[in-house]
């Protein structure tokens, strides 16, 4: 174990720091964070990141593999576009949280901002106290949970994914082009293992689901490209 003191270092210092201890050290314990943007960005491997304090904007964005625990909060962005790995705050987190997120797991104790996992692809977040607005706005995939209340407008324009709530007025701030049906029992499953590897004391029935509502005009496929240059190279 290594621990780093960022009293004195930039983002850019830190982060490039970390990308060589990673590298080494399965664990490492960082001290005086002072709010740092930026933080463990494009960081690819395994290993366990925590944090005695807050961070700030965009921490673990682009996180390829290894875990991070922030104690306090963190800003806007948290997790931008992560590829794997774990983030778990026990605090709260500013709004953004999860944005375009691919894979891995995001674990937020407290509150998050509006517009949470805006744009998901895959993954899971999961938000242990309430959320802003337009939470999962434009989801391709993946699976958001909330056990506080919702804002208004949640999964707004969904394509594909789950919105998984406890809210009991969430029907009343459903977005467009989505509805609340009962879970079912393969989801019940799947959050009680979350639950367990995350220690959260919640039971699963009482649960509903968000999902597209697919009907009409509304029907769409998801378009799904393929790979062309091998194609094109024998062309």
């Amino acid at each position: 174990m290594v621990r780093l003191d960022l009293t004195e270092m930039s983002s850019r210092e830190v982060n490039r720091k970390l990308k060589e201890l990673i590298k080494t050290e399965d664990k490492i314990e960082i001290d005086n964070p002072h709010s740092i943007h930026n933080f463990a960005t494009a960081l690819i491997g395994g290993g366990k990141i925590t944090i005695h304090g807050s961070t700030g904007f965009y921490t673990g964005g682009f996180l390829e593999g290894p875990t991070i625990v922030v104690e306090g909060n963190t800003g806007w962005y948290t997790g931008d576009n992560m590829m794997a790995g774990e983030i778990i705050i026990e605090m709260n987190t500013g709004s953004n949280a999860a944005p375009s997120l691919v894979g891995g797991t995001i674990v937020i104790k407290g509150n998050s901002g509006s517009r949470a996992g805006w744009g998901m692809k895959g993954g899971t977040l999961i938000v242990c106290g309430s959320v802003g607005r337009w939470t999962g706005k434009m989801t391709l995939g993946g699976r958001i949970v909330v056990l506080g209340e919702v804002g208004e407008g949640i999964g707004e324009s969904m394509y594909d994914g789950v919105i998984h709530v406890l809210d009991p007025t969430a029907e009343e701030k459903l977005g467009g082009n989505v509805r609340l049906v009962p879970i079912d029992d393969q989801e019940k499953k799947e959050l009680e293992t979350l639950f367990k590897r995350y220690g959260i004391e919640q039971g699963v029935d009482e649960f509903k689901s968000i999902v597209p509502k697919i009907y009409g005009r509304h029907e769409y496929v998801l378009f799904k490209p393929t790979h062309k240059q091998k194609q094109r190279a024998e062309e």
